[in-house]
């Protein structure tokens, strides 16, 4: 695995996407995804991308689920904002 310096981190030059383990846009289960995320790991793979409207926080718990296990400080997560929803209505979201 090839990895690229960024400031003090030394990330994987590949990254996971957690885009689809969100679980809104397949019909991939949780535990095929841990399976993924965990083989990524093992390839070699640290940087993880996700966000709090992936699945509306479904993928960021399905990574917190593959990695609990896992040396967390090795891995390095992405995330995004600026997307919220209303806690009262999950389904909602506000552009801000």
């Amino acid at each position: 695995m090839k990895f690229k310096q960024i400031k003090d981190l030394n990330a994987s030059a590949v990254g996971f996407g957690c885009w689809a383990i969100g679980g809104t846009w397949n019909n991939v289960t949780d535990d095929e995804s841990v399976r993924a995320i965990r083989a990524a790991i093992d390839a070699g793979i640290n940087f993880f991308d996700v966000a709090p409207v992936y699945g509306k926080g479904h993928a960021e718990t399905v990574l917190g689920k593959a990695l609990q296990h896992e040396k967390r400080h090795e891995v390095i997560i992405a995330t995004k904002c600026g997307l919220p929803w209303s806690q009262d209505e999950r389904k909602k979201r506000v552009r801000i």
